[in-house]
């Protein structure tokens, strides 16, 4: 069975009240599709799956639909491995698709799936460790710099890429005169970090991320050492001042990293986050999250995501996956 997981509260499902009745005329009698409205409903029908894998998972909507979808896999089907997922770019936000290079349509993604179903005919996949964070599962952790541009990102006026240009643009003529809210968005993380077990002797940092894929959004591949070891996730810890750090722009965008004067990266299987200012925010796969606990993040499961077919891939300029393509 292909199982589809629509997020009827995503942008497109929002804009396009049919698409779960569209996938399901798609699959038709090879699946079918999912479209919970709590996590209590998509915990609910990942637990049926544990008795019968689903031979693929579909998921439509953005990195917080991924998220949430890894999240209740990784609990129902503890240490055994998962299905193979497929994403279905829905959401305003689609980072983890983007880091691999997946950008096809939905529909035509989900129709090469089922004809590749009916015909019997594997397609090949990307593989990928998530990380456990907490009791979450996903891809990119983030705080300080991350979280607060979230914060900012999620205003009542509305988000999509539109706001998160014109965060980039405010921000960088705010930073001119250090106005406030260049401050707001650079307000630093203060606590300790150890990666490894080992104390990172900086406690103040711009900001803490870390990853299985490299893109954190508008082409940014800011968590540079993400693909670096398939079995470790890539770690970056910023300490540069805010204007300083407007050098490496460039060199972020190319996935080159931040300097190492700027910055301390790394790849690790255990990372540990204490606030010494008690309550802090932080981000996962674009959801925000506050908590005034430790936070511990370490290696999840392996995902293997589909690979469209490769006539449908279409890939930036210049750009690889670190041995994936």
């Amino acid at each position: 069975m292909i199982a589809v997981i629509v997020n009827p509260r995503s942008r497109a499902n929002r804009r396009n009240p049919r698409i779960a009745a569209d996938f399901q005329a798609l699959v038709g009698d090879r699946g079918r599709v999912f479209a919970p409205k709590t996590i209590e409903e998509l915990n609910a029908a990942v637990a049926e799956w544990r008795r019968t894998p689903p031979t693929v998972i579909a998921v439509h909507g953005g990195d917080g639909t991924l998220h949430k979808t890894v999240t209740a896999l990784g609990h129902a089907f503890g240490g055994d491995p998962l299905p193979p997922i497929a994403i279905l770019c829905g959401g305003t936000m689609n980072v983890v698709a983007s880091s691999l290079h997946i950008r096809e349509r939905p529909s035509v993604f989900l129709r090469a799936i089922v004809d590749a179903d009916r015909a019997g005919r594997p397609l090949e996949t990307i593989r990928r460790r998530c990380m456990r964070i907490g009791d979450e599962f996903g891809f990119l952790f983030g705080s300080g710099l991350a979280a607060n541009f979230l914060t900012e990102y999620y205003a009542p006026s509305g988000y999509g890429p539109g706001r998160a240009a014109w965060l980039l643009f405010r921000g960088f003529f705010s930073a001119i005169w250090n106005g406030p809210f260049i401050r707001r968005l650079f307000k630093r993380f203060e606590g300790s970090v150890r990666v490894d077990g080992q104390l990172l002797e900086r406690t103040a940092f711009v900001g803490l991320m870390a990853g299985t894929v490299r893109e954190v959004g508008l082409g940014f591949k800011l968590v540079h050492r993400a693909d670096d070891d398939p079995e470790r996730f890539g770690v970056l810890a910023i300490h540069g001042r805010p204007m300083s750090l407007s050098i490496d722009v460039w060199a972020v965008q190319r996935g080159r990293g931040i300097s190492e004067r700027r910055a301390f990266s790394a790849v690790a299987s255990q990372m540990d986050v204490q606030s010494k200012n008690g309550a802090f925010a932080y981000t996962i796969d674009g959801d925000l999250y506050r908590t005034h606990e430790p936070v511990a993040i370490s290696l999840g499961p392996h995902i293997d995501f589909l690979r469209p077919p490769s006539a449908l891939i279409v890939r930036p300029r210049g750009d690889t996956m670190g041995g994936q393509q």
